[in-house]
């Protein structure tokens, strides 16, 4: 399983010269205050993770794979390992470089509000893992990225659709009030995500046929 992880990464390096242009630009705009860098910068990761489907895909890799020993299993467990370290390692990343911003322009640091940032999209990120790969281990990269955007619109479509005829300001209280809590809560949400869309994940990939 770790050829596997260590195969995921190789991609990831190969990729993400691409990306590097993005990050200037978002790096820039962060620096200016029209945008939060702890936001983009596990987004991104995300991003050049969910490529290595489409290089999977591509070459066939897929077909290799599976006759490997334990090879549904591990094909599975090493995406969802892979990307676990990817956020964690570019959450870290942007989390030095929001404080160095913060510091650059205030001449002080304002650690509470960079880690809150943070933990929300680190759980945004986690959504996305959650949603998109069970989508993709059965559907493709290409289907999967295109079904996960319709469902992303149409979840926010009918919340945009409800909100003109409930009162949501409760919710929105409700929500606001866990931000003390977001140290504790988002790490457990995200593993109960995870541990869902990876049984999700694997039991779609177990069936498939190659």
């Amino acid at each position: 399983m770790l050829g596997l992880i260590k195969k995921d990464f190789l991609l990831i390096k190969a990729n993400s010269k691409s990306m590097i242009i993005i990050f200037i630009i978002y790096l820039m705009m962060a620096f200016q205050g029209t945008f939060d860098v702890t936001f983009i910068v596990p987004l991104i990761g995300i991003m050049l993770f969910i490529s290595t489907f489409s290089y999977d895909d591509f070459n066939n890799w897929n077909s290799y794979a599976v006759t490997l020993p334990d090879g549904r299993k591990n094909v599975v467990r090493a995406k969802y390992i892979a990307s676990i370290i990817l956020t964690i390692i570019l959450g870290i990343v942007s989390l030095a470089i929001g404080v160095g911003i913060d510091y650059a322009k205030t001449n002080s640091i304002n650690l509470d509000e960079t880690i809150s940032s943070l933990m929300e999209t680190v759980l945004s990120s986690v959504i996305i893992i959650s949603l998109l790969y069970p989508i993709v281990f059965k559907f493709g990269a290409t289907n999967g990225r295109i079904i996960l955007f319709a469902v992303v619109f149409g979840i926010a479509g009918i919340g945009a659709l409800i909100s003109q005829f409930v009162d949501m300001t409760y919710i929105i209280n409700m929500i606001n009030g866990l931000d003390s809590y977001s140290l504790i809560a988002i790490p457990i949400i995200s593993v109960i995500l995870l541990g869902i869309s990876y049984l999700i994940s694997n039991k779609i990939y177990q069936s498939k046929e190659f």
